[in-house]
């Protein structure tokens, strides 16, 4: 039982890890498109601005982010709640 409340733990810490790595990484590639501009995107028929895909990769970048942490805590919560419920067992 040991060993997998082992490998939770270390899963909830990649998802932590995987959370800031993709805010890091797609905020950069968002500004990168605000700041330079570029050639407009062709998505389903429709031409994009550059900039507005920009835009919408730093929102994408936010609620990945959030969704990745939220995971990673509501999977420390429940592991928290198995350590007393175990504990006072």
């Amino acid at each position: 039982m040991k060993d997998s409340r082992k490998f939770v733990q270390v899963g909830t810490t990649v998802l932590t890890v995987l959370a800031w790595v993709s805010l890091a990484l797609q905020v950069a590639v968002g500004l990168i498109l605000l700041i330079g501009g570029g050639v407009s995107v062709p998505i389903g028929g429709v031409d994009v601005p550059a900039r507005l895909v920009g835009l919408l990769n730093c929102l994408a970048g936010a609620i990945y982010f959030f969704m990745l942490s939220f995971f990673a805590h509501v999977v420390r919560l429940l592991l928290a709640i198995h350590a007393q419920v175990t504990k006072s067992a």
